[in-house]
């Protein structure tokens, strides 16, 4: 039998989802403390990959038991016994020709920037301390230029001539509210760090320093550049979709 589980973690504590050695990560606290309370050794698969201080609202991993599970039991011990800077949310089961990561419909991703200091959310957005004001509507003329463009290899950081490039970005979009800048974006995938990079750009043109020409003639030489080291705690992993078929 196949379960899908979702979740939700604060992730400034790990080295990202994917397990790696002599590192603490998502995906190796949850395997850990499922097979403690299943008594079998447990191997979950992710929905996606998230990076090294990244946030999820919403998660989903698949693993095969062939056990009936009591859904509300598992959910008790296993929020009581794991992190408590990880929460799952829910478990059921699926068809077991589903996969959490290649059936997911699309993914939603947020990045939080605030002009204030909060030091009780330190570490769940990116305090903007700089004198210079954010220009939303430049970085919004930016990203449609960058996604109409698609090149989103020029946004990545692991370049393979063999790898798979396409994503299909379906919005993205800056938007202001009570002193934070938020940006969210929905495509089908994301390429490695792709979200990051493409902030960075957008904050360049945002304090104007790169202007949307010079952006369009980086995009056409194949040589973006940025300047801004967007730090990973700004980003959730805010959604992920399934068709409702999946379960059972």
């Amino acid at each position: 039998m196949r379960y899908l589980i979702k979740l939700s973690y604060n992730g400034i504590h790990y080295h990202g989802w994917q397990k790696q050695p002599n590192n603490i990560t998502i995906e190796e606290e949850i395997e850990n403390k499922i097979s403690i309370i299943l008594k079998e050794n447990i191997n979950i698969i992710g929905a996606s990959r998230t990076d090294s201080g990244v946030h999820a609202n919403r998660m989903y991993a698949h693993f095969d038991y062939n056990k009936y599970i009591n859904k509300k039991l598992f959910l008790y011990k296993i929020n009581l016994l794991i992190s408590k800077y990880i929460y799952i949310k829910d478990i059921r089961l699926i068809k077991n020709n589903i996969h959490a990561r290649y059936d997911a419909l699309y993914r939603v991703y947020k990045y939080i920037i605030s002009y204030k200091k909060k030091p009780f959310y330190n570490n769940l957005y990116w305090y903007w301390y700089k004198n210079k004001k954010i220009n939303i509507n430049l970085m919004n003329r930016a990203i449609n230029i960058i996604i109409n463009s698609n090149k989103f290899d020029l946004f990545t950081i692991k370049k393979n001539e063999k790898l798979n490039y396409i994503c299909n970005i379906y919005f993205a979009n800056w938007s202001y509210k009570n002193n934070y800048i938020i940006f969210n974006i929905k495509s089908n995938r994301f390429l490695r760090k792709m979200i990051r990079i493409i902030i960075s750009v957008c904050i360049d043109i945002g304090i104007k320093k790169k202007t949307l020409d010079e952006l369009i003639n980086e995009i056409k030489n194949n040589n973006i550049k940025y300047n801004i080291n967007v730090p990973p705690y700004g980003l959730y992993l805010n959604k992920i979709e399934y068709n409702n078929n999946i379960y059972l």
